[in-house]
């Protein structure tokens, strides 16, 4: 978009007159051209904003000029008024929950509100993209306004060890051996070191590895020791949820900010944080390791009975309190952790065994001991024991906490403030709740994009519901699809709820012609269809070829599953998707014991609070699947919601993806 600026008498006079301008060609576009297309009339290239207008010699963008110090950009209204909310409450040590869709530039705004408070930050992340994207953010905040905050990513010694021994073993594995090499000095690269001032100043887990390399220091504890005096420290979620993981990389709390970016999963992951499972294959491999050092106990083998009896029994899930008391009949004792601690000795033999044998010191029955501690001291009454068969056949115990409040409000309770965010949060009351968090404010910011930009339709002649399900309702789905395929430029992407529903529908589609075939492609209304990937390499590939496919005139088709690897964590900007369908509402299988489990225990909390829980999941992994399609301010989409419950339920849809209304697709 450009202003063409004309100056009169030292004066800045502004000529109403906006232009888009295409990237390719050059050529100039009216307001009613780009509405009416928003492709070149002359190339075909999309059209962007391209705005080349400066500051008047006056006093326009006063306050821009202030912000500029640390913000990077010139903000838009929402962002700023997302940047006051975050330095009133968080500044103040309260809790804000905030909702804003992908490409608001959260990220940026939490860092730019915060940083000038002269606070420390702890930001939480799920994802590698997600560290690389807070690093680029603060070095840009470094570079626009001449500061030198400092930052560094705490990672794994997976990510970050440079000692080619422990960088080929599992995480259990090089925990155990870095132990011991660096106790018995055999690692070249772990001495005593001080930060010095030739490091650089945003530590990413690359830089870590190349200046530890260059320097013949470990960069895992390199990245430790930075974090002792560092502004931000960005550490994955389960660093911050998990204490004793916090303990050993000493990641403190007290008094910081506290960031969790992309926190729609929050509850899951805090859950998962404070989750364990038995296995019978560790069993084993944990009395091998006592008869190797002649140890007599008949404690493995009691809970390897115990188990596979109640695999066998096809046992139905019980309370944590049900358990523990089944433990302390099948061990034989009141106090399980007295009894885990009485093998302290055992455990540190069984270790020095194994260096004698020249094997590495991972010891499985401290695996084992550590699951009975955490049964013992846990508080029982909010947890689940499952038992099952892995896909491999080996029997498993799963003890999985049922209350998120759990993980989440301690670490929250500790910071000097914290901020939750993502673009899927709604409904935002649910979500606190849950959370444990019902003194946070909660915040839902519009989209900075145009509102003519986000279309939203909602399809109530259809839906999955199980009892609906079937050969005619398919047959439904596909010819409503393939209208609005064709209506649709470039890629769309259509998500299921299950895989198996995906390829079912796919196939019925195929037999009634639907689907057009020709050679090993099939095509709707003219598109090549591509088919979710099941293994991550085999989807890279699949998604790489759809996004070439998407950006040529005829376009391309995506199909995947809601909660899978495109609906969640990927980008399709622009042409990659120009639409997004969502078939049915992807409710949790409600078979599934856990999810059972999870409902009852919520509802038997606050009146209903299961019911709204199990909606606002489903509905969470809507909103995330949409959130696929809207990447930039100046990105356009169209979404349909292929099902009758979505204008139900319109209030849990994410208020960014409803700033233009809802609209309803004729019969």
């Amino acid at each position: 978009m450009e202003l063409r600026l004309f100056r009169l008498n030292q004066e800045c006079v502004v000529i109403l007159s906006f232009l888009f301008v295409c990237s390719r060609c050059s050529r100039s576009h009216t307001p009613e051209e780009y509405v009416s297309s928003r492709f070149c009339i002359e190339c075909g290239t999309i059209l962007t904003y391209r705005n080349k207008m400066k500051a008047s010699p006056l006093n326009a963008h006063k306050t821009e000029r202030k912000e500029g110090k640390i913000f990077p950009y010139t903000p838009y209204p929402q962002q700023r008024e997302f940047m006051k909310d975050i330095q009133e409450i968080v500044g103040s040590g309260g809790v804000l929950v905030a909702e804003a869709c992908n490409g608001f530039g959260k990220t940026v705004c939490a860092l730019a509100s915060i940083l000038p408070m002269n606070r420390r930050i702890v930001y939480g992340t799920r994802t590698h993209e997600q560290v690389r994207q807070v690093l680029r953010e603060l070095e840009r905040i470094n570079k626009n306004s001449g500061k030198d905050f400092s930052a560094v990513n705490l990672a794994s010694r997976q990510h970050l060890c440079l000692n080619e021994q422990c960088r080929s073993l599992s995480a259990i594995e090089s925990v155990e051996a870095c132990r011991l090499l660096t106790e018995t000095k055999q690692c070249l690269y772990k001495r005593e070191f001080e930060v010095s001032a030739s490091i650089p100043t945003v530590l990413s887990i690359q830089r870590l590895r190349t200046y530890g390399r260059a320097r013949r220091c470990c960069p895992y504890f390199l990245a430790r020791k930075a974090a002792e005096n560092c502004t931000v420290i960005v550490a994955p979620y389960q660093y911050i949820f998990n204490e004793k993981i916090r303990v050993r990389v000493k990641l403190e709390l007290n008094g910081r900010i506290l960031i969790f970016d992309e926190a729609h999963n929050a509850d899951q992951i805090g859950q998962d944080a404070l989750s364990d499972t038995l296995s019978e294959r560790v069993l084993d491999t944990a009395q091998r390791e006592l008869d190797a050092v002649n140890f007599s106990s008949s404690f493995i083998d009691g809970l390897a009975a115990y188990l596979d009896k109640r695999v066998s029994e096809n046992t139905p899930p019980k309370s944590g309190l049900k358990l523990k008391k089944e433990l302390q009949q099948v061990l034989g004792v009141e106090a399980i952790s007295s009894f885990a601690d009485s093998f302290a000795d055992i455990v540190d033999e069984i270790r020095n065994n194994k260096l004698e044998r020249g094997d590495y010191p991972v010891c499985y029955l401290n695996g084992v001991l550590s699951f009975l501690k955490q049964v013992d001291s846990s508080p029982a009454e909010s947890y689940i024991a499952i038992y099952r068969r892995s896909f491999r056949g080996f029997n498993l115990l799963e003890y999985r906490c049922l209350d998120p409040s759990l993980a989440i409000r301690p670490v929250v309770e500790e910071a000097g403030g914290a901020l939750i965010m993502s673009g899927t949060l709604s409904p935002l009351e649910v979500f606190t709740e849950i959370l444990g968090l019902n003194d946070a404010k909660t915040r839902a910011y519009s989209a900075i994009a145009n509102p003519k930009n986000v279309r939203t339709t909602i399809d109530s002649t259809v839906t999955t519901r199980f009892a609906e399900r079937g050969k005619a309702m398919t047959r439904r789905y596909g010819e409503r699809l393939t209208r609005l395929v064709a209506e649709i430029p470039h890629g769309v992407l259509i998500f299921f709820p299950q895989r198996r529903l995906m390829l079912e529908c796919l196939t019925i589609w195929q037999r009634t012609g639907i689907l057009e075939e020709a050679g090993t492609r099939s095509y709707l209304s003219g598109k090549p269809v591509f088919v979710e990937g099941a293994q991550a390499i085999a989807n890279r590939k699949i998604v790489e070829a759809y996004k070439t496919a998407s950006k040529m005139e005829q376009g391309a088709v995506l199909c995947g599953v809601f909660r899978g690897r495109n609906a969640e964590g990927s980008n399709f900007p622009y042409d990659e998707a120009r639409g997004v369908v969502l078939i049915g509402v992807p409710y949790a299988d409600f078979s599934n014991p856990i999810v059972k489990a999870q409902i009852r225990y919520l509802n038997n909390k606050r009146r209903r609070l299961g019911d709204r829980w199990y909606r606002m999941d489903a509905f969470r992994a809507a909103n995330q699947a949409m959130g696929r399609g809207i990447r930039h301010r100046d990105d356009w989409c169209n979404f349909f919601l292929m099902d009758r419950r979505y204008f139900t339920h319109q209030k849990l849809i994410s208020q960014w993806a409803v700033v233009n209304g809802v609209h309803q697709l004729p019969k």
